[in-house]
This record gives structure tokens, sequence and C-alpha cells, in this order.
């Protein structure tokens, strides 16, 4: 690009150090009011829906507001990716056009189904042979035994496994769920 073009966009996007004080504070204030029950999480995305509005800040500037604000208190986006690759981890480049329309669909909906919802951490291991075709999801002592087909228990690879993850979890007792024959659709 010639040096004599001036990118308004770029311009129009840099967070400046008041916009992170002011976003700072708001952000402060929404999160008081959640701690006391005032603000649920779904209001929370709204209430920073508008301000996006009534400040005029785009997703873009929202999004470098956000990294100034984690820079201040010492993180990193790029540190933390390099650490999170570096353990195996590998996260998706942060998007700086994230759709707010559908984080504010995604949070309404965990909002709605919290009681019943939950995160877990899965693993997952597959045995794909001529005795099993199937996949394993693991999550502590809990693992799933998926397939399309019968699942062959005797099999030396499969009880090898068993045996060798029981030794991970200090020979607590593995609950083992099984799913034969499962079969699947498109919603």
């Amino acid at each position: 690009m010639d040096d004599r073009i001036v990118n308004f966009d770029e311009i129009k996007n840099r967070a400046r150090e008041k916009d992170v004080e002011k976003f700072e504070d708001y952000v402060y204030g929404l999160s008081y009011d959640m701690s006391q029950g005032k603000l649920s999480m779904g209001d929370f995305y709204k209430e920073i829906q508008e301000y996006m509005k009534k400040n005029n800040i785009s997703q873009e500037k929202l999004f470098n507001i956000q990294k100034k604000l984690m820079e201040r208190y010492g993180f990193n986006m790029e540190d933390i990716e390099k650490q999170m690759k570096d353990m195996g981890i590998n996260m998706p480049s942060v998007n700086k056009n994230v759709d707010y329309e559908s984080l504010r669909k995604t949070v309404s909906f965990q909002e709605k189904y919290k009681q019943d919802m939950g995160n877990v951490l899965v693993t997952t291991y597959s045995i794909n042979n001529s005795m099993n075709n199937l996949s394993i999801l693991i999550s502590e002592e809990k693992l799933t035994l998926k397939s399309e087909k019968d699942i062959d228990l005797q099999y030396p690879e499969l009880n090898e496994f068993l045996c060798s993850y029981k030794k991970v979890v200090k020979d607590k007792k593995l609950k083992i769920s099984l799913c034969s024959n499962v079969k699947e659709f498109e919603y």
C-alpha cells in the first residue's frame, strides 16, 4: 500500500486508552451487577451489544479494546496461543469478525438450559480393525465405547487399552457405557 494512502478503517478500529478505560469501567459495573444476581450472562451480552451500538464500536474495535484490556492485566493472546500449542492444544485463531449475534444466541441457549447442562473435557481414542471399528470417549473414569457394529469386548487391543487407562486413573473403577449398533442421522 502506498504510504500516502490513509487506511481509515485501521484508524477507526484502533483501541485508544480512553476507550479501554471506559469499557473496563462499564464491564466492571456489569460484572458487579452479575455478582449481585441482578444480571444474567445473556443480559450481560445484550448490554455489551447495546454499549457497542451506543458508542459506535465495531466488532473489530471491541476485539482490539479487549486485547488491550488483557494486555493491561498481563495477558498476551499470542503467548497464550503459543503455550497452548506447546502443550498440544491447537486453539483456533481468534476471529476478529466474531458474529456477536451467534454468540448471543449461544449464551441465551446455555442460560435457558444451564440447570441440566455441563461442560466436560472429553478425550477420544479409536480402534479400527477387522474385529472392532469403534470410538472411545473418555472423561475421567467414564468411558463410552461407540460403534456402528457389535463391540467385541474380548478383543486384545481393547482390553490392553482399558487396562492401561485404568492404571492412569490409579486403578479406580471405570464406568463403561456400551453403544453398539449406533445409527447417526443429520437433523
